[in-house]
């Protein structure tokens, strides 16, 4: 890397900037992608691209974080109340699989256009959704819906990073985590207005000419022609299509769905020792290890650059949005059930008590971006987060079925603080570890692995609660006298995930069925807190250097100081 000369300064013009940036002569061609997009904003500009952006964030937060809320309710309407738990899955894995071509496609592409076709997939399979007969039909289309959201959340904090400095980007990106917040607390509380007013497959039919709306803000609002021609010198249109990273898609895609599909399904659709689960991992095994020998020794430009893990900071990074997916889907796929099943409340009722968490995540991700950028640190607000968020995870097994709504409240006000503070925050630390260059892909390997998290999450919370609730219908059938009806036990072993029927059953006999459901869900709760106490831990081990990219070098200002007194 290039040296300043200080001695040779002549002027003080460079030092007025927070930080110096200097390049190598890009050499390779990632770099030059990269470099291609970067384009800072003014602030009045930038604050219009925000506007624009934070539409797309907040349709598609909504739509994701709608489908909690309404899952009894689809299962039921479909006929598929043992399977529902695959509309969710289904997104999350489908998210998770394209999350891995976004950011690369986005470097070869242009941002803009890929981001388009994002909000595309997603309008379009929101209207199939709301056409959906079947089950089936239903997870296809959800499957659909996490490809176009995932690229929306994905290029919308890639173009951030494009337009604004590091140091800029804790106080936008925290703007941007407000509309993540938004949109998970209105995306429940709309579906729910739908469900018990009208019904839910309008409020897909509500979206698609929304996010249309949105396609024209974005299109006419934001310009990109110059970052299209400094691509275009880069790469010829042949050129483009000539270095995608074939293999890499091919066996990444692969990989993932081989091994979700029986991560998701083993010990409910499907036995752990069937053939066909132990097929999947072995064959998804195989998948994932020619995938990373095709992106070390073969591609060029490579979808997850394997180097980005050589670095540990980037890497415990990383891994803890790993964990972190895993504890925060779950939860709120989860928490949902406690309100509707062991509180019995209604979709509206259970949307509102889903505020306390979501609204405290918009407060909370504008804070902690700002103090970021005020500090020049992000460290101290991660671990913030994360302590705040464990403690939190320890006070939800204080949910009973009789618990006080307001002990529930100021526990998912907590945990929302801890939220806030780590997921937009995690971001610009994972980009502080990586070179400018690759910031796409960097955003890419971080929503790869949070998505993979919230689909184990949710598949292994669906395996706890079904199996726990399971275990105790079976003890219930087995023991003499029966506390419930026989035909309501069976009843219960096929309606897990759906809203039950206690109609017939006496106060004393409901009181028994909601405990079975709590123990079940608390059981799950008892895996939250080792997950996000394991990325507190992880967080003391990063080495925060401050907010520059690691191809950056910050200013040494005791040599300014002395400039300063020379001149």
């Amino acid at each position: 890397m290039a040296e300043i000369d200080l001695e040779k300064t002549k002027t003080l013009d460079d030092f007025e900037s927070q930080e110096i940036t200097i390049h190598e002569e890009p050499n390779e061609l990632s770099d030059k992608l990269g470099d291609a997009h970067l384009n800072i904003l003014p602030t009045k500009k930038l604050l219009v691209c925000l506007g624009a952006l934070s539409l797309g964030l907040f349709a598609s937060f909504a739509d994701q974080t709608s489908i909690t809320i309404a899952l009894p309710r689809i299962g039921q309407d479909l006929n598929a109340e043992t399977t529902i738990n695959w509309a969710s899955t289904a997104s999350l894995m489908a998210n998770c699989v394209c999350q891995v071509l976004f950011g690369r496609f986005a470097d070869i592409f242009g941002r803009k256009q890929v981001l388009l076709a994002s909000l595309g997939i997603l309008a379009i399979a929101d209207l199939a959704c709301g056409f959906a007969q079947t089950g089936i039909q239903f997870f296809i289309f959800r499957a659909f819906t996490g490809i176009g959201g995932g690229g929306i959340q994905s290029l919308t904090m890639v173009m951030v990073s494009d337009i604004c400095t590091l140091k800029q980007r804790g106080k936008y990106q925290g703007i941007l985590g407000a509309q993540v917040g938004l949109g998970n607390a209105i995306g429940p509380f709309l579906m729910s207005a739908f469900i018990e007013k009208n019904n839910w497959r309008n409020f897909y039919h509500m979206m698609t000419p929304f996010i249309v709306f949105i396609m024209a803000i974005i299109w006419y609002l934001i310009d990109t022609r110059e970052n299209t021609k400094n691509l275009n010198d880069v790469l010829s249109r042949r050129e483009k299509f000539k270095n995608i990273d074939y293999l890499g898609v091919f066996f990444s895609t692969a990989s993932l769905i081989l091994l979700l599909i029986p991560i998701s399904g083993g010990g409910s659709t499907y036995a752990w020792d069937s053939t066909i689960v132990i097929v999947m991992f072995v064959i998804g095994g195989i998948c994932l290890i020619v995938f990373l020998i095709v992106e070390w020794k073969t591609t060029k430009l490579p979808m997850i650059p394997l180097a980005l893990f050589s670095r540990l900071s980037l890497s415990l990074i990383l891994g803890s949005n790993f964990f972190y997916g895993m504890a925060y889907y779950g939860f709120t796929y989860y928490i949902g059930y406690y309100y509707q099943i062991v509180r019995g409340k209604d979709s509206i009722h259970a949307s509102i008590l889903m505020l306390p968490l979501v609204l405290p995540m918009s407060i909370s991700s504008t804070i902690g971006g700002v103090l970021i950028s005020y500090l020049g640190h992000y460290k101290y607000i991660i671990i913030a987060g994360y302590s705040v968020w464990t403690l939190s995870c320890g006070l939800t097994l204080l949910f009973d079925v009789d618990t006080s709504y307001g002990v529930i409240v100021v526990i998912l006000l907590v945990m929302g603080c801890g939220v806030g503070w780590t997921f937009q925050p995690t971001m610009v630390a994972a980009q502080s570890q990586a070179k400018k260059s690759e910031r796409a892909v960097v955003i890419s390997a971080r929503n790869v692995l949070r998505s993979f998290g919230g689909s184990v999450g949710i598949a292994v919370a669906s395996l706890i609660v079904s199996n726990t609730l399971l275990k105790q219908v079976n003890q219930q059938l087995n023991q003499e006298p029966l506390l419930l009806p026989k035909s309501y036990l069976v009843y219960l072993k096929s309606h897990i995930y759906s809203v039950i029927d206690t109609s017939e059953l006496t106060s004393e006999q409901i009181l028994i069925v909601k405990h079975m459901y709590m123990k079940s869900i608390r059981n799950f709760f008892y895996l939250t807190i080792p997950l996000i106490a394991l990325c507190l831990v992880s967080t003391f081990f990063v080495k925060d250097k401050g907010l520059q990219c690691i191809d950056e070098v910050p200013v040494d200002t005791s040599k300014k100081e002395d400039l300063e007194t020379k001149h």
